[in-house]
């Protein structure tokens, strides 16, 4: 009996080929799992933040042609977390963030990334399994490869080319050098004269082509006595005047167009060649970019300093050295650059600030130089200061009410609200519709709104949700061309027409996202007879913040139905349970009554021990803790047969929805 192997160059479900990733295919920001070699790795380097860096690179046998290519791994990480694998080691990766970095595809790791090694000099051939040559995690908590996983690594290790592969000794001297990186960095308070670094910058003009070349004004909000100075007013006197810091008044030959930042915050730099074609391609004012290896010396005027990026042409050439930086993922944000961007926001606080002075003292001269007394100035400080204790008081008396509620209703610390300084408020509270009065042929009329866009923090328990299963929790949508677009919502292909009823809607690329609802409870309901229950429904990005887990096949990926269910027992307590055990009575009350038998008579079997908290799914109990979550309402546009109903346009009307929203089950 021969053994099942997997198929050449197919990988595991769920995994993508390097060639495939290479080719640009896959869309930016994705999440992907490979398996390759290791062909080169950086020892692991200090950032300016907690974590550490470091870059591996793998190949597969899609690439085995092409000796120079290969996919990269950044990885940031805590030092001991860091993998430092040998060389012809096999790396599987689970769920890292494709990007695409200086003009390169690679990968980035997120904090949901697994990386497993196996030890080269260990892995068996097919039929025997690679899994005698997986080392031991190095995070204890991630999931463990699949039997599938350890059969391609097998088949993979034995059967690509390993000519591409450096021997060890070079491979060892490669690893060393890698530690000897000099932090070139600079802000610009700090360039001087023939000096060469790297810097990270606003650019605040638009890029000027130049046909060769093209030039960029930058700033990170350092101020540097040797940069030009712009002025925010030409009718004033004296450089260095006391009191104007940022050059507003002084007396200096500004661009009508310049729009900031003013004083001595902002040099020109020239970029020749590669990097002036990238610039004009891909830079825009407003950009933060990084600029590597960039030459700072005197101007054409040597009164100020600027910056000049040329090409290099030898051997060792990085490509092109602008780099621009993405500010949509706080996790991942270079801390250099994140307090470049303080920096910007405290510039245009004070900016500000000294505008209003400046216009108000100018003010005052055309009105002959009067000023407020000081007695009203006291007042209205006394004014200011009486509020401010009057608003802090009644924070305190509701920061305090909220506090007694939450130790009586024994709230569940695991599930996490980013609203906690927000009040309170009931579920029947939120149901209530919102009258709003209006003028209508000169009489007044009360109307009832069909929603109004609100958002709120309650304290509830779940008792329902939908879909019945988890495995249907994420759904999939076809990849198309407009997922680009920032407004374009990506609807499923259940929902479209286009290839309704055609083979079409299951080919291509699929996009998997979370879609369901829960049916929450009031945690403390006041009244018999109130309506205190509501769905929400619980959209991808909202999911995704609430489980911290990415969307997948949940039918094809056990291991993650095995972690949603893990993490979803920590909200809902044996909810699961109680809607397992009622669905398999159904099942069996309709076979009955197909089989024309009575009903079972046999009482159900209660559910595991604790408290009861609520009665649902006929007689099940289900036992779980209430917590505090953020609820948003807002309206959809559903369609409506009777023109008398359809308020939202023809054959459309306006139908009241509730959602979660920035809530966290913690780990």
């Amino acid at each position: 009996m021969t053994s099942r192997q997997p198929k050449p160059g197919t990988p595991p479900p769920g995994f993508r080929l390097i060639r495939d990733i290479l080719d640009e295919g896959i869309p930016v920001g994705k999440f992907v799992n490979v398996v390759g070699l290791v062909k080169d790795r950086r020892l692991p380097i200090q950032t300016s933040g907690p974590d550490w860096k470091s870059g591996i690179t793998i190949y597969d046998k899609s690439i085995e042609d092409e000796p120079d290519k290969g996919l990269l791994i950044n990885i940031f990480r805590p030092e001991h977390e860091i993998p430092q694998p040998d060389i012809g080691d096999v790396l599987l990766i689970i769920n890292a963030k494709l990007q695409f970095f200086r003009n390169e595809v690679s990968l980035l790791s997120h904090r949901s990334t697994v990386i497993h090694i196996y030890s080269a000099n260990k892995i068996p051939r097919l039929p025997k399994s690679a899994k005698q040559a997986l080392l031991d995690p190095i995070r204890p908590n991630d999931r463990r490869p699949s039997d599938k996983e350890h059969e391609y690594v097998s088949w993979l290790y034995h059967s690509v080319d390993k000519a591409a592969l450096p021997d060890a000794a070079e491979f060892s001297i490669q690893v060393d050098q890698s530690r000897n990186v000099k932090n070139k960095f600079k802000v610009l308070g700090d360039v001087q004269d023939s000096q060469f670094c790297d810097i990270i910058v606003n650019v605040v003009k638009e890029p000027f082509d130049q046909m060769d070349k093209a030039t960029l004004w930058v700033s990170d909000y350092t101020e540097n006595d040797f940069f030009y100075k712009f002025s925010w007013d030409s009718t004033e006197v004296s450089e260095g005047r006391d009191g104007d810091p940022y050059g507003y008044t002084t007396k200096n030959v500004t661009p009508s167009n310049w729009a900031g930042p003013y004083g001595k915050r902002s040099m020109q730099v020239t970029c020749f060649g590669l990097h002036g074609e990238f610039v004009r391609e891909k830079v825009k004012v407003g950009d933060w970019v990084r600029l590597r290896n960039l030459q700072v010396k005197y101007g054409h005027n040597a009164n100020n300093l600027e910056g000049y990026l040329r090409e290099d042409r030898s051997s060792f050439s990085t490509g092109v050295r602008v780099d621009i930086l993405s500010t949509d993922d706080p996790e991942n944000v270079d801390p250099r650059l994140k307090d470049a961007i303080k920096r910007k926001r405290d510039y245009e606080k004070a900016k500000k600030t000294q505008m209003k002075k400046f216009v108000a003292s100018e003010n005052g001269k055309v009105n002959g130089g009067k000023r407020k007394g000081e007695n009203q100035e006291e007042e209205k400080k006394a004014s200011k200061t009486r509020r401010k204790e009057q608003r802090a008081q009644r924070l305190n008396k509701i920061e305090e009410r909220d506090l007694e509620q939450k130790a009586k209703l024994g709230l569940n610390e695991s599930i996490k609200s980013e609203s906690t300084d927000q009040p309170i408020f009931s579920v029947p509270s939120i149901l209530k519709p919102i009258p709003w009065t209006t003028t209508v042929d000169g009489q007044e009329v009360t109307l009832t709104l069909p929603f109004t866009c609100a958002k709120y923090c309650a304290n509830v328990r779940v008792v329902d949700f939908r879909p019945h299963k988890l495995e249907d929790f994420a759904t999939w949508r076809k990849n198309t061309e407009y997922d680009i677009l920032s407004d374009h919502s990506g609807a499923s292909d259940s929902e479209s027409d286009e290839d309704a009823g055609t083979l079409d809607r299951y080919r291509g690329d699929k996009i998997w996202e979370w879609r369901f609802a829960l049916l929450l409870e009031e945690a403390a309901p006041k009244k018999k007879g109130e309506d205190n229950r509501l769905w929400v429904v619980v959209d991808n990005a909202s999911a995704q913040m609430l489980v911290d887990l990415d969307a997948v096949d949940l039918r094809a990926n056990p291991d993650d139905l095995n972690n949603l269910r893990e993490k979803l027992f920590k909200l809902w307590g044996n909810l699961e349970e109680c809607k397992q055990q009622e669905l398999q009575i159904q099942q069996k009350n309709l076979q009955r009554v197909v089989a024309q038998q009575p009903p079972d008579s046999t009482p159900p079997r209660p559910p595991s021990s604790g408290p009861a908290h609520n009665a649902i799914q006929g007689s099940f109990v289900v036992s779980n803790k209430p917590f505090t979550c953020c609820i948003r309402q807002y309206g959809i546009k559903v369609p409506e047969k009777d023109p008398l109903k359809a308020d939202a346009g023809k054959g459309k009307r306006w139908e009241r929805v509730f959602g979660l929203f920035g809530t966290r089950i913690s780990s």
